[in-house]
């Protein structure tokens, strides 16, 4: 099986370097995010921090980070427990290393690094030791019984998903769209991902070995980054309208009803990982910066959840 080079697409998101307009220098800061009851800022340190994810315990949160501006020093994969405390660097070289995701089992953390020379998904103990390759790609996420991890590979233009086993790896999406950012059900028989086919970027799901799939979400809105909660009944997402017709919104779909509703009205969002209890939701705003939150998600909606 060919595997096309990677280009890390997760990266283009981040901000761009900090610009000089008319000879005068604007420095990176804090991106705007007005403060909301049930929702904290995990990194009050200015820096390019993102893609969280929970401990199997819900005690840690690992994640990115890299100095601003963008492009000054690589990016390094660090933890921190959920009040922001208590950080600990795991990467510690100069390389990217990002995306990071803790295995369900809580022994291993999956991440994207292009130390070999192509960005490819590596795992390593919790404490940063052991390093293994895996496969070339990007975005891992691990299947609930930590056996398997799903993954993307390509670029802006066409992208498949495939899941890695034990070394084996099989493509579940096989077409010339852009098919990216899984994620798996609870139980693990779904995945879903963010697909260009038909409608532009919609929501689709498929069964783990790739067939059945279908589309979750329409219309002229582009939605992308979802991640599939714990109890299985919601996917949250980000969902942009067409240009210059509103802002991008954070939002959950009910799996049962597929009714959607806004969760959070601010486009920089993104990056979403829910807790183990799926009462929590930490996410991602972006900016010149980029900074780490956690939402009680039944605060932020005003009424029980899940």
């Amino acid at each position: 099986m060919t595997i096309r080079k990677l280009l890390p697409v997760t990266l283009f998101v981040l901000p761009l370097l900090f610009s000089c307009p008319m000879g005068t220098c604007v420095l990176p800061a804090h991106p705007v995010f007005v403060e909301q009851p049930g929702v904290k800022l995990l990194t009050p340190d200015l820096g390019l921090h993102g893609g969280p994810s929970w401990s199997p315990d819900g005690t840690r949160l690992v994640f990115d980070s890299a100095p601003v501006p963008w492009g000054s020093s690589p990016s390094e994969i660090y933890t921190m427990d959920t009040q922001g405390r208590n950080r600990v660097r795991l990467t510690d070289n100069s390389y990217e290393d990002y995306t990071p995701a803790w295995s369900p089992k809580g022994d291993r953390i999956a991440f994207v690094s292009d130390r070999d020379g192509t960005y490819a998904i590596h795992t390593m103990n919790p404490d940063g030791s052991d390093v293994v390759r895996l496969v070339e790609g990007g975005d891992p996420a691990w299947s609930p019984d930590g056996e398997k991890i799903a993954f993307f590979v390509g670029d802006e233009g066409a992208a498949e998903i495939f899941v890695w086993e034990q070394g084996r790896v099989t493509q579940l999406t096989s077409n010339r769209y852009y098919d990216a950012y899984p994620s798996w059900s609870p139980d693990g028989r779904q995945i879903v991902f963010v697909s260009e086919r038909g409608e532009g970027f919609q929501l689709y799901v498929t069964n783990a070995d790739g067939s059945e799939q279908h589309q979750l979400t329409s219309g002229p809105d582009t939605y992308d980054e979802p991640a599939w909660s714990p109890d299985g009944r919601w996917i949250v997402f980000r969902r942009s309208p067409p240009p210059s017709s509103g802002l991008r919104t954070v939002g959950l779909l009910d799996i049962q009803t597929g009714q959607t509703q806004v969760l959070l009205e601010n486009q920089l969002s993104r990056n979403f990982a829910w807790s183990p209890d799926g009462r929590q939701l930490a996410f991602v705003v972006a900016g010149d910066a980029s900074d780490i939150y956690v939402m009680d998600v039944a605060e932020v909606l005003g009424k029980p959840f899940p």
